[in-house]
């Protein structure tokens, strides 16, 4: 085992804010998640990324606190989206152990074993993918568990919700600090948030423009995990909470999310603001606000839609060539891209994927055996159908749960956090569907996933209204300590 400085950096933040308070060490969880190319321990083969070890610290400030347990426990009872994801879980460890070892060399798999420098077909057996991919997946019901239990009230929920917050404003602080270094040739300043022994694909250009990929190995990854971002604070500014902070975190993430030039982004945008837009146009998400700046920036949104079909049909008009740069990045990142390399080795992963599906009569060949480009196909092909059908349950209830069905004494703060946080789930969920290799949904997305069971589920007790949201709010020492 070694540990990196990067590492010990983020054991010491994990330390500090487990022994200051449980919504302190969700935040520095959240923001250690977005150095996805940073390996914090090596364990053999296996990276622990600064996001994983930071899962540890974070269970560890919720359980210390009060009465933990006992505000986890709705959760999981009465089919409530936890249960599931307990299933799940005791499933993909069955199934991670067993699967591998029953159809051992029947078949051909893609490995997602880190050992393996070179992605090659080799025939199924186990390996220490099975164990390490399900201890990541694990870390993701505990995270689901712990912000339930967290976000229990209105004051804690709104904690809750800063964490991403200010993720979404760290993040962008990495975009730019990423930029710079990188027009100026000194990309070495970041090396030890990249020091992960798998690709570290960070100096991609396309059109002579540097492709954004944060602190992530590539731009696939930063642009799922930004578009989540994106949502949750894209529908904050359109309820009116706080909107001096996530009206330009969104516009920025949005912005760089278009420069990572990446398919997977493009596709979980455009899945979230077709279905935001159409809710703004029909008036269903109105109707879930009465903040003083909800009913503004609805209109500003919608009006968006129009402004843009009428610029760009103003720019062809006046000159068609300025449209040719935008064409040509359309169709590199997304029409032609199943024609690319790239394309088409991922193609051959989800048929693999698939060919493991059908070689096992549905069983799966076992969680972290297949290596995959969509997560619906990592599902079919390490936990089969019974993975299918506890997934799909977890996503009914947390989905279908809305948050006009919340408690009588629920505020409309709480409201537009849920719905901001199933934005957020949601938008990830596409982009994993498009671009994912295994069954774990990452940090931010049971961050999300913990925020939404426990707005609409949880009995809420001594509501805590938050301040005028057309004012800048900075949360005080005093505050801060409120959220233990």
């Amino acid at each position: 085992m070694s540990i990196a400085v990067i590492g010990i950096i983020t054991a010491l933040f994990g330390m500090l804010a487990t022994l200051r308070s449980s919504t302190q060490t969700l935040t520095v969880l959240c923001i250690a998640a977005l150095l996805g190319a940073a390996s914090a321990l090596a364990l053999g083969s296996a990276n622990i990324t600064p996001g994983h070890l930071c899962v540890g610290f974070f269970v560890l400030a919720v359980l210390i606190r009060k009465n933990a347990v006992r505000y986890a426990l709705p959760a999981v009872i009465r089919g409530r989206p936890g249960i599931f994801l307990v299933v799940l879980s005791v499933w993909a460890l069955v199934a991670g152990y067993a699967m591998p070892r029953i159809f051992a060399g029947d078949f051909m798999v893609f490995p997602l074993n880190s050992a393996t420098k070179r992605i090659l077909e080799v025939p199924l057996y186990p390996s220490s993918a099975n164990f390490n991919q399900a201890v990541y997946f694990l870390s993701g019901p505990l995270i689901f568990l712990a912000t339930s239990s967290l976000a229990r009230s209105e004051k804690m929920l709104w904690f809750a919700a800063r964490a991403l917050i200010f993720a979404g404003i760290f993040n962008l602080f990495i975009v730019a600090i990423d930029t710079v270094t990188f027009a100026a040739g000194m990309t070495e300043i970041l090396s030890f948030a990249r020091n992960a022994d798998y690709a570290q694909l960070f100096s991609h250009q396309w059109m002579g423009i540097k492709r954004v990929t944060g602190t992530f190995p590539e731009a696939s990854s930063y642009a799922s995990v930004a578009a989540l971002l994106f949502a949750f604070n894209f529908r904050l500014w359109r309820g009116g909470v706080m909107t001096n902070l996530t009206g330009p975190t969104a516009l920025f993430t949005f912005v760089s999310i278009l420069f990572s030039f990446s398919s997977t982004g493009y596709a979980a945008l455009f899945a979230y603001i077709a279905v935001a837009y159409s809710g703004a146009a029909s008036g269903l998400t109105h109707r879930e606000s009465n903040l003083r700046r909800s009913s503004t920036n609805r209109l500003i949104f919608l009006s968006l839609g129009p402004m843009a079909a009428l610029g760009a049909a103003i720019a062809a008009a006046l000159n068609p060539a300025l449209l040719d740069p935008i064409l040509a990045t359309f169709d590199n990142s997304v029409t032609s891209k199943l024609g690319s390399a790239s394309g088409l080795e991922r193609t051959s992963w989800n048929m693999s994927g698939l060919n493991a599906f059908f070689q096992t009569w549905g069983l799966g060949a076992g969680t972290g055996s297949v290596r995959t480009s969509s997560f619906v196909v990592a599902v079919m092909g390490n936990l089969g159908v019974m993975g299918m059908i506890l997934f799909a349950c977890f996503f009914a209830r947390l989905f279908l749960s809305k948050p006009e069905r919340m408690s009588p004494g629920a505020t409309i703060e709480m409201k537009q956090i849920a719905s901001a946080a199933r934005a957020g789930a949601f938008t990830y969920l596409v982009a994993a569907s498009v671009s994912h290799g295994s069954i774990d949904l990452g940090i931010h997305f049971y961050v999300c996933a913990g925020i939404i069971c426990a707005s609409v589920f949880y009995t809420r007790t001594a509501p805590v209204r938050l301040p005028d949201q057309n004012q800048n709010y900075v949360p005080t020492a005093a505050a801060g300590a409120l959220g233990r």
